[in-house]
């Protein structure tokens, strides 16, 4: 580690996702809430190396991942390549006993992402997984009613997530058509998020039965329907489409129990939670209250002193919780904690993805060991 306790940080990747990364890093700094620095970024792109290089003030600039990997001046990694990248990248860096953060879908498979888990633990680092939802916070004000609240138990769970076909349009991302760079389509790279949330809410997962579908004819999946059938007894659907519309990304997300009701709208202009307990009425929750629970959750919420710019950059900057999300795993860096989520807990979604792949190919329900 660096002189003091400022952490160096590596980013690889100055597409859509690292520049939005970036962005968030560059809030938790200038907000005061982490000393880090963004020592160095790699892209093959020389133009847009360039470009964001200025735009972010970082001095130093890769066009080979390896040579920012085994940077002196780097103490953490940031992975924000494409998919087929993060296997040799995980690897080198994990390799140069840097710590990691690497974005969803952590790899191809279940098989690769496991082995991925294990070259991290082999090499005693701390791993992180970029499955931003779990920083939402409406999600955390969510789990925090379904933890103090006489819900009962839980009967359905269901979310439907649609997002514009991410090849050109805002993301200035062809390669997501491409299965041999994004591994699949809207199931593993996009709503592996949902699939990991649904576990995390409502436990394991023991069964899988799904349906996919190619509209567009491009190479990859454009929707898919997955039932999961979890230990605890729910069952939780997902509903994922890829599609031409011009909206932006909208997500919703409904969980029924025996003694009440969750509602969660993140949606362009429409970011609210709503709840209801048995013979009570509706309650609706907006985002000033909903952020007391993500600055709980990171541990921020006795903190009178938190600066107006620090509250912004964990809930507002930025089109999803990207800054919260660095902020705990890069909190954990220089302690005993494990980061959440990390490699085991992309490596859960995984097996659940790829069992749900293999049941649309069989039209069989698949059952998870």
């Amino acid at each position: 580690m660096s002189n003091g306790h400022t952490i160096r940080i590596g980013l690889i990747g100055t597409g859509n996702i690292g520049k939005i990364h970036l962005t968030g890093l560059a809030s938790l700094k200038q907000s005061g809430l982490l000393d880090i620095e963004v020592s160095a970024i790699c892209d093959l792109d020389e133009e847009n190396l360039k470009i964001t290089s200025e735009f972010f003030e970082i001095p130093q600039t890769y066009q080979e991942y390896k040579d920012l990997v085994n940077d002196e001046n780097v103490d953490v990694v940031y992975i924000c390549a494409p998919t087929n990248r993060h296997m040799d990248m995980v690897k080198e860096a994990a390799k140069a006993k840097k710590q990691i953060f690497c974005e969803k879908p952590l790899a191809h498979s279940f098989i690769q992402a496991t082995e991925l888990l294990g070259v991290a633990i082999d090499a005693d680092i701390k791993a992180a997984a970029g499955l931003v939802l779990r920083y939402d916070q409406f999600v955390l004000y969510a789990k925090k009613l379904i933890e103090t609240h006489e819900f009962g138990l839980p009967m359905l769970a269901h979310i439907r997530d649609d997002q514009h076909f991410p090849v050109d349009y805002v993301y200035h991302s062809k390669w997501r058509g491409q299965k041999s760079q994004a591994g699949g389509g809207t199931l593993i790279e996009h709503s592996i998020h949902d699939i990991d949330l649904l576990r995390w809410l409502f436990g394991d997962v023991d069964e899988v039965y799904a349906r996919v579908n190619n509209f567009s004819g491009r190479e990859v999946e454009d929707h898919a329907s997955v039932m999961m059938s979890h230990k605890s007894g729910c069952v939780s659907t997902l509903d994922s489409i890829w599609h031409w519309i011009d909206r932006p990304n909208e997500r919703r997300i409904e969980f029924f129990f025996e003694k009440g009701y969750i509602g969660i709208a993140l949606e362009s202009g429409k970011r609210y939670l709503e709840y209801q307990l048995l013979d009570q009425a509706p309650i609706r929750i907006w985002h000033e209250q909903a952020d007391v629970a993500l600055l709980e959750y990171l541990g921020l919420h006795s903190k009178n002193n938190l600066s107006i710019d620090a509250v912004e950059a964990l809930t507002c900057v930025g089109p999803e919780r990207y800054a919260a999300l660095s902020y705990a795993f890069l909190s954990t860096i220089n302690t005993d904690i494990n980061p959440t989520p990390n490699f085991k807990d992309a490596v859960a979604a995984h097996n659940i993805i790829d069992a749900a792949y293999e049941s649309a190919e069989q039209n069989l329900p698949i059952v998870l060991l």
